[in-house]
Parts: structure tokens; C-alpha cells; sequence
């Protein structure tokens, strides 16, 4: 619901502050006055084009504040976007500059121009010569004959089947295409893990093998070592001869001095390691011999599987994983599963479920159609299409790619609204002012929801009298469940509103501007009357325009929602 609107220094507004109520709020004044500037306001709000023609004269930017309720879905949608509403209200704001990007924000955080549109959908609908005009659309025609044929269960089960036969084909396809790629590839990992399979990986086996290969290749370096070693130690004036000349005489101070018998100890103990370590590598050197076929085998060895790591570009733990992911895919394939065609049988399942829940909805739509078409014929010749044909032609679209989330239908509404003429498709035929009123009809016959707030320009265009008064009784009722704003020069239609805003033009230190103000009871009388015989108003049409306020009282009860007044 719009709550309110600022405006500043756009068009020929200076500066408006309005509130709106719910249930309908009628826009009235002279011609040229300026009453199609708030729903161009509006438009920008909701990410139209702009222009800096657009900015008051002698202003340096227009500025457009709109405040707006939040209902479930639109809290929704703005989860989706990372946004937020505050205390479900939501706040947008236009600033359109004569120099420079204009900008948007929503609740001061700047916002795209297509956020703003894809927003609007779920806060109001322009219904008119406008391009929030959503009648025209195909889609849209379709979904209107589902709400009169209350198929919403029906289509949410098309659309959800639809999704998984998609899915189902996007699965398919990705099978066909590995199988394409697979026969060259295939071929080339069997290779591979054949290749690795004779190698005879195995854990650890690098680490061992570098270690081998130094030993090996340093033979004479580790004798020489070994030999030093053993001549420090075992050779004539070595250390097992001081350690035995060391134990000898600790042994006798131990014995005059009991303190010294830890201190013998340690070196009893050092004695017998060195005299060990002394045989251990007399041992070693026996056994120590060069290897060189040894050697060249663990180079060998060592070169190959270092070849397969700059083959493959891994190192050792990288071809081991390889081997096994190898193994696993390769049982797989010899298990006798056939990933294709199971992807195939699940695309064909899927796709009979889709199509079995298309027909049962197609057919819905079908029954429903005539039934749309004339409920409709009889609405729009009661708003002043007196010799009005209305044909909703439906036609099962039998190419798979033209199927959609909505089924297998593909709906136009044709119309004829002059005798003898044949019926066209809505879009070639119907003026802005005949789409209105259709869409006028439409809101009433289906009691559309979705939006709150639904705002009609130029719906009494070409018409009066009865016409007008019937056209204000349903404008009335819509505004029993909706916001309505409607621009009027009827006087008929403007009496039915629960709202009645005044526009009108004054010139202001030598500047033309648009004014508006809401008109209260008696003021209310004066702008009917006026409506009804122009400038000068006597007693009769005083008479006259209370009568129709009277009459579009009597005539249907107050709004449902929250009113501000």
C-alpha cells in the first residue's frame, strides 16, 4: 500500500506532502493541471526512465519520496536481494539530477533501476496507457484464465514438474556429452592405469630409495668415517685405554671416599657402551662392501618414478590417488551400470510426468476459457463497449521447446469492439482507455491479488453517463480490498471515491505550479458541480453533485484496510 509521497521541484511541483488511505482516492482538476504528474512520480519511483527535462525550472535536482507497506511477499523478495524492510515499511527514494546520474535508494541503500522495477510488481500495477501495463503480456492472459479457473494447485505442480524434467535433461545432456569425450579419454586413462599398475607403486617406497641410493653411493666415505672412529677409539693411546686408566683410579679414591661410587658408576657404564660401540662398528665394516649393480638398480628405479611424477604432475602421494581414483572409476564401469541410459530413463519419466500434469491443466483451461470470455464480454459492454466480442484462443503447443513452467498452452485474448469488424488480438486493437477498463473488469470479475494498491489512468476516456456511473460503483468495490488511485474528469466516477484529491495550477512569484489538496466534504460538492457544468456552478448542479455523493455512498460500504484519516 502507498502510504505516502514527497515531492520536490518536479514537473511543475515546488513541493508536495501527501498521504494516501486505503480504499479509492480519486485525482481530479482541470485539464493541463497537472494530474498526471504523481503517477509519473510514482513511475520513477519504481525505476522508469527519467530526464532532466523532468526538473522544475530553475531547480538544480527533483527529488520523489515514496513510503510503502511491505506484505509477505515483498519481505520475500527483498530477502532475495539482501534487503530489508524497517518495521515493514519501505521507503524509496528518487533523486534525479539536471546534471549527472539520477539515483535510487531503498531505505537509504542505493538500489538498480531493475530492483525498482522488479519491486513494483509486488506494490502496485498501472493499469492504462502505461508501461506497468501488464494485460498485453501472454503470460500474464494465461495466468489470468488459471485464477478464474482456480488452477493455482495445478500450476504450481506444471511448474514444479517442469524443474525436475529440466533438471533431468541438463543430466542427460552432461552424460551425452561425456560420452562424446569419454572414447578418446577413456582409452587414454586405461593407459594410465596400466602404466601405473606395472609400476608397482607403494607407499613409502621414494623416501626408502633416496635413502638407499646415498648410502650406497658413499661407500668409501662411510669406511674411512667408520675407520677414524675406530682408531680413536681402540688404537694404542685410544679412549678405551683412558677410560680403563679412568676406572682404575676412581676406583681406588671410591674406596677411601664412598661419595666417588656414583661418579664410578657413570663411568663403569661409559666403559662398556664405548667397548660395545667399538664391536658394533667393527661389525659394520665387516659387513660394509660397495654395491654398484645395486646402486644402479635404485637409480633406475628412483628415475622412473620420477618420470611418472613429471608426467602426471603430482608427486608421489598424488600418483598413488590417482591409481585408486583409477581403480574405483574403472569398477564402476565394469559393474555394468550405464549412467546414460539411466539419465535417459529418468529425462523420459520425468518428462511423462510433466506432460500428464500439463494436459490435465490445459484442459482446465479449455472448460474455463469460454466461460472467462463471456463473463468478460458482459463486464466490458457494461463499461461503454456496447457491441464488444470477447475469444480467449488457447492452442496446445506441441514443440517440446516452447513448453514452459506455465504448460503447454499458449493463450491470446482477441476482441472486437466495433459491429461487423472480426475479432484481433487485444494489443492491435483495444485503445489505452478500452485496456483500462478491460483490466477495470478483469480486477473485479477475478478479485486479483498479488498488490495492494492499483492505480487507473484514463479508464473513462471516451465514455459517460451510465457507463461513468457503473465504471465508479466497480472502481468503488475494487477499493473495498485494494488502494485504488484513479484519474478522472468524470464526475460520475469521482463521486464514488472514499479519497478526493484536488490538482490545480497557480502561478507563484511569475512560475507556474501544480498544486494538490484533499478536498473535505463541501469543497468535495463545489469540485462535482464543477465537473458537471464547469465554471459557473448554481443551485442545480449544486443539487446534482450531491446526489451523487449520496447515491456512491448508499451505493457500497467502506475499505477493509487500516485508513489514516
Amino acid at each position: 500500500m502507498l502510504l505516502d509521497l514527497q515531492i520536490r521541484d518536479f514537473a511543475l511541483i515546488r513541493q508536495l506532502d501527501i498521504e494516501f488511505d486505503y480504499g479509492l482516492t480519486v485525482l481530479t482538476g482541470e485539464t493541463g493541471a497537472g494530474k498526471s504528474i504523481l503517477i509519473d512520480a510514482i513511475a520513477l519511483l519504481l525505476g522508469d526512465k527519467g530526464s532532466p527535462q523532468m526538473v522544475r525550472h530553475g531547480a538544480e535536482q527533483a527529488e520523489i519520496i515514496g513510503s510503502f507497506s511491505a506484505s509477505p511477499a515483498t519481505e520475500a523478495w527483498l530477502a532475495e536481494q539482501g534487503l530489508s524492510a524497517e518495521d515493514n515499511i519501505l521507503v524509496l527514494r528518487r533523486i534525479l539530477p539536471i546534471q549527472g546520474r539520477s539515483r535510487l535508494f531503498l531505505n537509504g541503500r542505493a538500489i538498480s533501476s531493475q530492483q525498482a522495477r522488479d519491486l513494483g510488481t509486488f506494490l502496485l500495477d498501472v493499469l492504462g496507457q502505461h508501461a506497468h501495463l501488464q494485460l498485453l503480456k501472454p503470460e500474464r492472459q494465461l495466468a489470468l484464465i488459471d485464477r478464474f479457473a482456480n488452477n493455482d494447485a495445478l500450476r504450481a505442480a506444471v511448474a514444479a514438474s517442469w524443474q525436475q524434467w529440466r533438471a533431468a535433461q541438463q543430466e542427460w545432456e552432461r552424460h551425452v556429452q561425456n560420452q562424446a569425450n569419454d572414447a578418446a579419454q577413456r582409452e587414454w586413462r586405461q593407459f594410465v592405469y596400466q602404466e601405473l599398475q606395472q609400476a608397482r607403486l607403494r607407499p613409502g617406497e621414494w623416501e626408502e630409495l633416496q635413502e638407499e641410493e646415498q648410502r650406497l653411493a658413499a661407500v668409501e666415505q662411510i669406511r674411512a668415517g667408520v675407520d677414524l672412529a675406530l682408531h680413536a677409539l681402540d688404537e694404542e693411546g685410544g679412549a678405551l685405554l683412558r677410560l680403563a686408566e679412568a676406572q682404575r683410579g676412581l676406583s681406588q679414591a671410591a674406596h677411601k671416599d664412598p661419595h666417588l661410587a656414583d661418579s664410578l658408576q657413570l663411568l663403569d657404564a661409559a666403559t662398556i657402551q664405548a667397548n660395545e660401540l667399538v664391536e658394533g662398528l667393527r661389525g659394520y665394516l665387516h659387513h660394509l662392501e660397495a654395491e654398484p649393480e645395486r646402486l644402479e638398480e635404485v637409480a633406475r628405479r628412483l628415475q622412473e618414478l620420477q618420470d611418472l611424477q613429471r608426467k602426471h604432475r603430482c608427486d608421489m602421494v598424488g600418483l598413488l590417488a590417482l591409481q585408486d581414483e583409477l581403480a574405483t572409476e574403472f569398477a564402476a564401469d565394469d559393474s555394468g551400470k550405464d549412467p546414460l541410459g539411466h539419465a535417459a530413463e529418468t529425462l523420459e519419466k520425468c518428462r511423462r510426468s510433466y506432460l500428464q500434469q500439463a494436459e490435465a491443466l490445459s484442459a482446465t483451461r479449455h472448460e474455463a476459457a469460454p466461460r472467462l470470455a463471456m463473463a468478460l464480454q458482459e463486464q466490458v459492454r457494461s463499461l461503454g463497449m456496447q457491441h464488444a466480442v470477447v475469444e480467449l484462443r488457447l492452442e496446445v503447443r506441441t514443440a517440446e521447446k516452447s513448453w514452459t513452467t506455465s504448460g503447454i498452452d499458449q493463450v491470446e485474448f482477441w476482441i472486437s469492439v466495433n459491429p461487423g469488424h472480426p475479432a484481433q488480438p487485444l494489443a492491435q486493437v483495444a485503445s489505452g482507455g478500452e485496456l483500462a477498463r478491460i483490466s477495470l473488469a478483469l480486477q473485479v470479475l477475478l478479485k486479483l491479488e498479488g498488490v495492494e494498491t492499483l492505480i487507473f489512468d484514463e479508464v473513462d476516456v471516451g465514455i459517460g453517463g451510465a457507463v461513468a456511473e457503473r465504471i465508479g460503483r466497480l472502481l468503488r468495490q475494487l477499493g473495498a480490498t485494494h488502494q485504488v488511485l484513479c484519474v478522472t474528469h468524470l464526475p460520475q466516477v469521482a463521486a464514488h471515491g472514499h479519497q478526493h484529491l484536488y490538482v490545480e495550477k497557480a502561478v507563484v512569484d511569475g512560475q507556474t505550479e501544480s498544486r494538490l489538496r484533499l478536498l473535505q466534504s463541501a469543497e468535495r460538492g463545489d469540485e462535482i458541480a464543477r465537473m458537471l457544468g464547469g465554471s459557473e456552478i448554481d443551485a442545480s448542479l449544486q443539487t446534482a453533485a450531491q446526489k451523487l455523493l449520496q447515491d456512491a455512498a448508499r451505493g457500497s460500504g467502506s475499505p477493509q484496510g487500516t485508513q489514516r484519516r
